[in-house]
């Protein structure tokens, strides 16, 4: 849940392993030799210059909130500060971003993307980027494997597919018991720590930090949830709370979230990127039909041909890429499920991989697949003496797996039958299944840190929920689901196809987000923000897929760069910025 930014279209996140702390992307003015293990942790925020014109510091919180004996945590922070005197009365203080996962790193979202959080919600706040537990500069870390060697022998058979063999699903649960077990023997108290209540009492020691009592938040995806978990723990200590792409948290901490809820709107967001094809016409899009039944099994038979008639892949000059691979059936898939994550940067890339893989050409459909992220494991280089860590099922398997209040551990027929009733939802479970619920299958270890609080509260100030009309992996039922909760939250809904609203481009969301954050003005109940962006239209920027003029204080520009920067993947399909 790239889960996100979402999860089943993440390509591994091998945090530790290449040279270092190497996840934090390209910034204007950044400074690429800043090293996180120079920082000294303190229970004071003493911020330090990093990356240019950003502030970087390691909080020390609790190991365990619940028992201050267990030892301590370092929280890594970024904050990319308001140009705003802290005693001008138009600073708002520290806003606080997760970019969801759960896994992905809130320091490196911000750096990557500190200009335009600046343009979209202005100079009031000091923004502000941390990494949860276990993932990326944040330690202790989660290590599960003693060196790249050995996780590469675990992590060979991945991505994983359901479908893929009569045995595939029987392994899937094998390797999440293998999963469990490392877990317990090599990394115990480590994941007990991590927690999403844990993550959530988290935000309120740095908001403390920065001298607020109230929070305020941006969370997408799983961001979701660690801002609904927190509005259950603090409602009083709600200062502005957004979250985008919305888990179903009660499902969530009973372990059954992805098997009940994930799934309700894939189908449907897959629907709508045919449709889409269709009205694009034969100049826009490459797989273009008469009919979204006949776009449809195009797909569908293209599918089934390489299940049965695998293609190989080979680069004799080994110089993009694998010198060679199998363009399979679960490479198909996974490539499927993740370009529904962001259709109108995406579903381009894919269709022309389709078309090329039609005539025996897998190199667009292999790009930046689990496959091609997971062989970097043997090539990486590490510290033996630092504990090391993939960042990839081993950091969302202690997470999500150890959120769960009942036990997740199953015997294959049970796992079967749970798997057999995600498929019920979505043909797309067996992908999706192996990432998400199936890692739970061998998982005991849970939390010490409990939620304590309801989903059913007054908070402070009221919260705004956003969701798409169809996300593959949030559907918008959850966002009423859980606004139903939260006395006199509201409900955005964005219309269009994707995972969490930035799938999309929409002025109509971003001026409601800036006023929410600024102003403290909800929208009305029942508001349906539009899109400036076809599926299958011209790029951003060009003649007709964005057309927005330059209000709401820069909004419409900032909107514009941030797709015009999305929308370079449609040329390497595959490559997908998280």
């Amino acid at each position: 849940m790239r889960f996100f930014t979402s999860s089943h279209s993440r390509p591994v996140a091998l945090l530790l392993c290449l040279s270092g702390f190497t996840q934090a992307r390209s910034l204007a003015k950044r400074d690429d030799t800043f090293d996180w293990t120079n920082l000294t942790a303190s229970p004071n925020l003493t911020l330090t210059p990093c990356y240019g014109n950003l502030q970087c510091a390691r909080l020390t919180v609790p190991l365990q909130y619940s028992d201050p004996s267990a030892g301590e945590a370092q929280v890594a922070i970024v904050v990319l500060p308001s140009n705003l005197s802290h005693d001008d009365s138009a600073y708002l203080g520290p806003l606080l971003f997760n970019p969801g996962g759960p896994g992905i790193s809130g320091v490196d979202s911000v750096v990557e993307d500190a200009a335009l959080f600046r343009e979209i919600l202005g100079p009031q706040y000091d923004i502000v980027g941390f990494d949860p537990r276990g993932v990326g500069h944040t330690t202790p870390v989660i290590s599960l494997f003693q060196s790249p060697a050995e996780a590469l022998e675990f992590f060979a058979p991945y991505p994983q597919n359901a479908n893929e063999s009569i045995s595939s699903l029987g392994r899937i649960v094998a390797q999440a018991q293998i999963l469990g077990d490392l877990a317990n023997a090599r990394a115990k108290t480590v994941v007990e720590s991590v927690s999403t209540p844990t993550v959530a009492t988290d935000m309120l020691t740095i908001t403390r930090a920065f001298g607020r009592d109230k929070l305020s938040y941006y969370g997408i995806s799983y961001g979701s949830l660690l801002g609904a978990t927190f509005a259950a723990m603090f409602p009083d200590q709600v200062g502005r709370l957004v979250i985008d792409g919305i888990i179903n948290a009660h499902d969530w901490y009973q372990g059954t979230y992805f098997a009940k809820d994930s799934l309700l709107d894939t189908d449907a967001a897959l629907e709508s990127v045919y449709e889409a094809c269709v009205a694009a016409g034969p100049s826009l899009c490459p797989i273009f039909e008469n009919s979204t039944d006949l776009v449809r099994a195009r797909v569908n038979q293209l599918i089934s041909n390489i299940h049965l008639a695998p293609v190989a892949l080979f680069n004799s000059s080994g110089t993009t890429g694998n010198v060679f691979g199998v363009v399979d059936y679960t490479v198909v898939v996974q490539q499927l499920l993740g370009m529904l994550d962001s259709p109108y940067t995406d579903a381009l890339g894919f269709m022309q991989a389709v078309v090329q893989l039609e005539q025996g050409d897998g190199t667009l459909m292999f790009q930046g697949t689990d496959t091609q992220n997971i062989d970097m494991l043997a090539t990486c280089t590490f510290d033996s003496s630092e504990p090391f860590s993939v960042g990839f099922i081993d950091v969302e398997g202690a997470i999500e797996c150890g959120d769960s209040i009942v036990d997740t551990r199953r015997t294959l027929e049970a796992a079967r039958a749970e798997y057999e009733s995600m498929l019920e939802m979505s043909s797309l479970a067996t992908a999706w299944y192996p990432l998400t619920q199936g890692i739970c299958a061998g998982w005991s270890i849970r939390g010490k840190d409990h939620l304590n609080g309801s989903f059913e509260t007054n908070t402070s100030f009221p919260l705004l929920l956003i969701g798409n009309t169809f996300d593959p992996a949030t559907p918008i039922e959850n966002a009423h689901n859980m606004s139903a909760g939260f006395v006199g939250s509201v409900v955005l809904q964005q219309n269009s196809t994707g995972h969490t609203s930035q799938s999309g481009l929409s002025t109509c969301t971003g001026l409601a987000v800036n006023a929410y954050f600024n102003n403290g003005t909800l929208p009305h109940s029942g508001t349906v923000c539009q899109i400036e962006a076809e599926i299958f239209g011209p790029p951003a920027g060009g003649s007709s897929n964005v057309s927005l003029a330059a209000r709401g204080q820069g909004l419409g520009v900032s909107a514009r760069a941030l797709m015009r920067k999305k929308v370079t993947s449609r040329s390497t399909f595959g490559g997908r910025a998280t």
